[in-house]
């Protein structure tokens, strides 16, 4: 993730509860997440993944083919940063005690289940098992699980995401993890389209008038809507494939560019409702959304 990144969260943390209305609530929880995953990776030292292959990087982007470069997570540090980020959820909120009992009860039966290490898709089972046996509710979930493995990732794989022929990439997935996006921004200095991997933090262009996801490019079918008065988050959305991603224009912030989209995304997430409420579905694996929260949607 670099230290860039940590060093950078509490700036955009204020930046955002100017911004968006009602993310200060929300604010002091993600402050001090944050906060720990800091200490646990100044505190801990994760090696890097050796850097891609420049050259047979480059083919496989050259032809259409996302590197998909996945590692292996040590099982023991997913449940050590998972309980840490759960104890900052019973200091902000005590009532959770019980919560977060339950979880630290199956973050151990994980560690016992697959002692050495883990995958993505492994950890994924653990995030819906939780919300299924109703350990956790979806938007709780998905917020404890992507930021965890976004910590990782990014730590991962940093140093091959500089090097990767990103200006070479036409699709929508991420072209070195190959997850599917759930936000981006329009740039300051052009106002192009640039996606950003949510997990990995890879960063390429896209097609402003195209659909990342069913790759629609049909005008009438793809558009947009705003929920705030700076209209800052546009929620961009496909009636072909009837889902939805996010985009954060730059060119309003007086920014240069080099924005904390994960924070900037954290402080969007009645977008989120609001998009599901028109019937559009999440493109990425995030879902952000309690059903619940949906419910009266008007057919």
């Amino acid at each position: 993730m670099g230290e860039r990144y940590y060093n950078g969260y509490g700036k955009e943390l204020e930046k955002c509860t100017l911004i968006y209305k009602g993310f200060s609530d929300s604010e002091p929880l993600i402050k001090l997440i944050y906060g720990a995953i800091d200490t646990y990776f100044r505190e801990n030292t994760l090696i890097p993944l050796p850097v891609i292959d420049l050259e047979d990087s480059t083919d496989k982007i050259r032809a259409g083919e996302s590197i998909n470069l996945n590692p292996v997570l040590e099982t023991a540090a997913v449940v050590e940063l998972l309980k840490k980020m759960s104890e900052v959820l019973l200091k902000v909120n005590p009532r959770l005690k019980e919560t977060v009992s339950h979880l630290k009860e199956n973050f151990d039966c994980f560690l016992a289940d697959s002692p050495t290490g883990v995958s993505k898709k492994d950890i994924y089972g653990l995030r819906d098992r939780l919300i299924k046996e109703t350990v956790l509710e979806q938007d709780l979930a998905t917020f404890l699980f992507s930021i965890m493995l976004s910590s990782f990732y990014r730590q991962h794989l940093q140093s091959s995401a500089e090097v990767l022929r990103t200006d070479l990439w036409e699709g929508g997935e991420c072209p070195l993890c190959g997850e599917r996006p759930h936000f981006g921004m329009l740039r300051p200095e052009d106002g192009a389209k640039q996606l950003e991997c949510w997990l990995c933090g890879t960063k390429w262009l896209h097609t402003r008038i195209k659909c990342p996801f069913c790759e629609n490019e049909e005008q009438e079918d793809l558009g947009y809507f705003t929920a705030e008065e700076s209209e800052v988050c546009r929620v961009n959305f496909c009636k072909a494939c009837c889902r939805y991603y996010k985009i954060f224009d730059a060119r309003k912030l007086n920014s240069d560019g080099d924005l904390i989209l994960s924070i900037h995304n954290l402080a969007t997430l009645d977008h989120d409702v609001l998009a599901r409420k028109e019937g559009f579905t999440s493109g990425s694996v995030l879902e952000w959304v309690n059903e619940n929260e949906v419910s009266d949607r008007q057919d």
